[in-house]
């Protein structure tokens, strides 16, 4: 009996992947999310970002097995042409898998106190930037944590008024611009110790009220220290211009994120961001885990012979 399957080729689904027409493949599968991406729970921007593509991983990365049971309302019907996996995939699978097993997944509902209420920064605004983020790491056209001009840049290819396609318009390296890059050697520190004011925008005006206003500048200046290692973890790491691929995407996040070494007496400082590159390939794991699982990422990586670059804080710094 004839397969009756039908193909398209990936040629075929890289033509959609824009807005209103926007197909996704996974596990060689083909998805129409075009009409649904505006009401995605993680936001438009990591499925424009990934569209006309396969996108495995990154679905494996960030949903719970729960999640495949919505997908057939999207499938097309149609599958990926010579689909396949590399075997560090494969092998990302199973450790996806085993920590599964593990119950390394389960949340121990901390963070509805030390978080959302202590701490906490808009959960919308969170994930609009913070998952293009993820899955963009390190472009500079598409990843927001890069993007930082007028104050500082991290590559000499903003020199060339990149567009950013995060924030929709073109980042003009003018004048001004040019101006404070040329002693960001000097202001970067200074405008780290404020870099909170950033998250905080939609609470500026608190700053204002009769609440004492020098308590919360102190309070911004001293975490806002935070937000340099925010930038050491990704800075100090490969970048690139272009459309962000998910091929592959272990490598792809093994090469743009870098671990700062501590002692496990000082992950309280550093929050669990010390080990950026088990965050980025299980963005769904608790930071309490992820001392934990650095050890298998590490061995996988010296098996496909993948970087899995650490320094300490002082060296970045």
């Amino acid at each position: 009996m004839a397969d009756s399957t039908k193909y398209i080729t990936q040629e075929e689904l890289k033509k959609h992947n824009k807005h209103g027409d926007l197909w996704i493949s996974i596990q060689g599968k083909i998805y129409n999310v075009s009409d649904w991406a505006k009401d995605h729970p993680g936001g438009e921007h990591p499925l424009l970002n990934l569209a006309g593509q396969d996108v495995t991983e990154a679905f494996i990365a960030y949903h719970p097995r729960s999640a495949w049971q919505y997908m057939d309302q999207f499938f097309t019907g149609f599958h990926l042409k010579d689909h396949s996996f590399t075997e560090v995939s494969k092998d990302y699978r199973k450790l996806v898998n085993e920590f599964t097993k593990m119950g390394l997944f389960e949340k121990k509902g901390h963070g509805i106190l030390t978080g959302n209420c202590l701490a906490g920064i808009s959960i919308a605004w969170w994930k609009w930037n913070h998952n293009a983020h993820h899955l963009a790491c390190n472009s500079l056209e598409f990843d927001p944590d890069l993007q930082h001009m007028p104050f500082f840049v991290v590559s000499s290819k903003f020199f060339d008024s990149l567009t950013s396609h995060f924030y929709g318009r073109k980042l003009s390296f003018d004048s001004i611009t040019r101006s404070l890059v040329s002693y960001q050697h000097w202001t970067f520190y200074p405008v780290m110790c404020l870099a909170r004011l950033n998250l905080f925008a939609q609470s500026f005006a608190l700053l204002l009220s009769k609440r004492k206003f020098i308590i919360e500048v102190k309070r911004f200046l001293v975490t806002g220290i935070q937000h340099v290692q925010f930038c050491l973890n990704h800075f100090s790491a490969n970048v690139y211009v272009g459309l962000p691929s998910s091929y592959d995407w272990f490598e792809k996040q093994t090469k743009g994120t870098l671990n700062i070494l501590c002692p496990s007496w000082m992950d309280w400082f550093h929050g669990g961001l010390q080990f950026q590159i088990e965050h980025h390939l299980f963005p769904r794991l608790p930071k309490s885990q992820l001392r934990k699982i650095s050890p298998f990422v590490y061995e996988l990586c010296k098996k496909h012979n993948l970087p899995y670059n650490c320094a300490s804080f002082g060296k970045l710094m």
